[in-house]
């Protein structure tokens, strides 16, 4: 039995080479983990990539003033 809830996933990555620019990230995005790879693969240099992964479950409740606001703006037109 599967569970239907909202479900947000955001990724972030970036990575670099140790030898061509030290610890400083040099790729960022979703391809950094695969230039990464690839620069190790073509160099033989040592590479790194740090990849984050946060997960939600559920919405934000609703927020009455943000209605309140726009039938304000409705009202005035």
């Amino acid at each position: 039995m599967s569970a239907m809830r909202d479900t947000y996933i955001t990724r972030v990555a970036q990575g670099g080479c140790f030898v061509c620019h030290g610890s400083l990230a040099k790729w960022a995005g979703p391809n950094a983990q695969g230039v990464a790879a690839r620069h190790h693969d073509a160099t033989g240099h040592r590479t790194w990539c740090d990849v984050t992964m946060c997960v939600t479950y559920g919405s934000a409740p609703a927020d009455d003033r943000q209605t309140d606001i726009e039938d304000a703006i409705g009202g005035a037109a």
